[in-house]
């Protein structure tokens, strides 16, 4: 397992989660001077985006994430997601952020299946901040930190080998090993079968620096060649014209992780059945974690920076639907699994010495649970005692 994979799966997850929301947000806005108090406008929508970008970008968080550290639990990375979420006015219930998350990390699994190299993730990860970049064009303070966290990345990932970079993809595929939900985009591409799995192309450009495949060369022992000899394949590919751009500003060529909700598609998803069948979700270890105390202390200090936007004076929170009608979310939160039932927690920075000693005093009090039923694993045991600060 890489310890440098977090910061890219941090951010791929976020630009896709981005994606979505400005989509659900156009969607549903209301010209401004026909809107009710109560519903969207563009201008909401604008207060929205940049407000989780300036947190997800924050110079802060960014430090803690890019510190190398191996990733932790799906339910714990999810916290962070559902507490970015909400770092505005905009509210979501727990079956649309189950969606919402749904559509981010199957998104991005099958970026990862077809990359043509593992450092081909590098410009999958700078499409997403491309485009986020797009979102905040006109807010030249965000555009910075969002520009900070590009230089971070080149810095961080621009020399490592072919080899640890190869380590860096593994570790997102074994994160994603278990998700096999259905989403409508892919079904109707029909890159994605019924059944959640993803369906790879056998043609198209091979990766940068290879040869289209369809050659045997045989040399000698003093590395002489000697013999040739050509095969057909069932598969028609081409050689890639140039190489993607690693630097701040440039052409990636690669189009993996641009905005697939640009053109109007609906934004939905379908299993099978009237309700998610449980099995399609990634189930969550029951073997004690002995890394318990470095993944709580962790979480501490990424929720630590993250605010959450509480409406003041008169000013509501505005509630996004990522269901069709309010009827579907309903049905959605009632079937939802059991072991996705956790609740989105609060955690104030912790700033004060006495706060620090009172975390290091209950970091030090915790023990590892003994292995419990699948439904009850270490992401319950997490969240109630960081709910408990």
């Amino acid at each position: 397992m890489s310890a440098r994979t977090l910061p890219l799966l941090f951010l791929n997850l976020g630009g896709e989660m981005l994606y979505i929301l400005d989509q659900r947000l156009r969607a549903q806005s209301i010209p401004g001077e026909k809107a009710r108090k109560d519903e969207w406008t563009d201008v909401d929508r604008k207060r929205v985006m940049n407000d989780i970008i300036t947190t997800m970008f924050n110079k802060k968080f960014m430090e803690e994430l890019f510190k190398p550290q191996e990733l932790y639990s799906k339910k714990a990375l999810r916290t962070v997601y559902d507490r970015l979420a909400h770092a505005s006015i905009m509210r979501l219930n727990q079956a649309s952020m189950d969606k919402l998350y749904d559509l981010m990390t199957m998104a991005f699994k099958y970026q990862v299946l077809l990359c043509p190299r593992p450092k081909d993730i590098l410009l999958v990860t700078f499409n997403h901040l491309d485009t986020i970049k797009d979102f905040i064009h006109d807010s030249p303070g965000i555009l910075n930190q969002v520009d900070e966290t590009f230089r971070q990345l080149i810095d961080t990932y621009g020399d490592l080998s072919a080899g640890e970079l190869q380590l860096i993809r593994q570790t997102l595929l074994v994160f994603f090993q278990d998700m096999h939900i259905r989403v409508s985009i892919f079904l109707k591409d029909k890159v994605q079968n019924s059944n959640g799995r993803f369906v790879l192309p056998i043609s198209g450009p091979v990766p940068w620096g290879t040869e289209v495949p369809g050659l045997i060369r045989m040399f000698n022992r003093n590395g002489d060649e000697v013999k040739r000899t050509q095969f057909t394949t069932d598969g028609n590919y081409v050689t890639p014209q140039r190489e993607g751009s690693f630097d701040l500003y440039g052409d990636r060529v690669l189009k993996l992780g641009t905005n697939m909700y640009s053109v109007s598609r609906p934004v939905e998803t379908h299993v099978a059945g009237s309700s998610k069948n449980p099995a399609s979700h990634a189930k969550e270890s029951t073997v004690p974690n002995p890394l318990a105390k470095e993944e709580l202390n962790f979480l501490a200090r990424l929720l630590g920076g993250l605010d959450i936007k509480k409406p003041g004076g008169s000013e509501t929170g505005f509630r996004l639907n990522l269901f069709t009608t309010d009827e579907e979310e309903e049905h959605a939160a009632l079937t939802r699994p059991e072991e996705l039932s956790y609740k989105v927690i609060n955690i104030e920075a912790m700033q004060e010495p006495g706060r620090q000693a009172e975390l290091s005093r209950i970091l030090g009090e915790l023990e590892v649970a003994e292995p419990r039923p699948e439904s009850a694993g270490k992401g319950e045991d997490l969240l109630a005692l960081m709910d408990a600060l």
